[in-house]
């Protein structure tokens, strides 16, 4: 009998023994499995808060993420994104693990890890059809066009040619176009247009100021998707060569030959990479004071 209750605790250790190793190995295989659905997914939101070049930004943040995430366990999910609503997200805790956002996009201000990047830009310009005398550029006979969420009334203000006409995007060039006015304060997206048409045209840089600035940060408070959204923002600014496909700038670096190499110069002023809603108000009011002092000293020199 005492033979038996041996055998059967014996019996009972063993089973215990083994069961806790089971339970260990079934414990750390969903450790695992949790680490790796962690990583299974990086979110990357594109905001256009000014116009491009050509094509699309999110396209092309697309396939670099599709380059970046290949022979990994990591599929990156890119999701273009007016600032208006994107601002709405974050306001309701729907934040990304990276944001690409144009300079004086703000809302990001307390939850942005470390320094954003510029992974392209564009720049404001002076165009003419028939004139390369800028200099008689006045705000009677130009046009501006508005853009998106940047400041081309600081870039008009800068240029001396405050007050002037604002369009639409689209419509500030066909006005340049039928010769309603002589000049035309563009961006490079306007160049790309005259290029299409093939026409004749006179390009100067607005080196005073500009704020068309594409960044991109890390949002993720989560440490190990932090990482690798690192990893993949140096692998987003290691491509900088192939901007071209967008007819986009590359901060420092020249890429073209073409009319857009004229705007391939050192700017000196710009918004800050990191701005909140009431640096923002400043800068307006500074703008619609036209007092361009107090403009600089609300800039970064860049």
């Amino acid at each position: 009998m005492r033979k038996i209750i041996r055998f059967v605790c014996a019996c009972l250790c063993i089973c215990a023994l083994i069961g806790g190793m089971v339970a260990a190995f079934v414990i750390d295989s969903h450790e695992g499995d949790a680490k790796d659905e962690e990583l299974s997914m990086l979110t990357l939101w594109q905001i256009d808060s000014f116009e491009g070049g050509t094509g699309s930004r999110a396209d092309y943040l697309r396939a670099v993420a599709e380059q970046f995430s290949a022979g990994r366990q990591l599929y990156i999910e890119v999701t273009s994104l007016t600032a208006v609503a994107a601002r709405q997200n974050l306001e309701n805790g729907v934040v990304p693990d990276i944001i690409s956002y144009g300079a004086g996009f703000y809302g990001i201000e307390s939850i942005v890890k470390g320094s954003p990047e510029v992974w392209c830009m564009g720049a404001y310009c002076m165009i003419s059809l028939n004139n390369a005398d800028f200099g008689a550029a006045t705000a009677e006979n130009t046009v501006i066009n508005s853009g998106r969420d940047n400041l081309s009334c600081a870039a008009a203000l800068f240029r001396g040619v405050y007050g002037a006409d604002a369009s639409a995007p689209t419509s500030a060039y066909v006005q340049l176009i039928n010769g309603e006015y002589d000049y035309l304060l563009g961006t490079q997206r306007d160049i790309q247009r005259l290029k299409t048409r093939n026409v004749n045209f006179y390009v100067e840089p607005v080196t005073q100021f500009n704020d068309l600035y594409q960044y991109i940060a890390v949002l993720s408070q989560n440490a190990y998707k932090a990482s690798v959204a690192e990893e993949f923002i140096a692998c987003l600014l290691s491509q900088w060569q192939t901007l071209t496909k967008l007819s986009m700038l590359s901060v420092g670096n020249s890429l073209y030959s073409d009319r857009l190499h004229v705007l391939e110069v050192q700017y000196e002023y710009g918004l800050p990479a990191v701005a909140g809603r009431e640096a923002i108000e400043k800068i307006m009011t500074a703008i619609r004071a036209e007092d361009i002092n107090l403009l600089k000293s609300l800039l970064k020199p860049l």
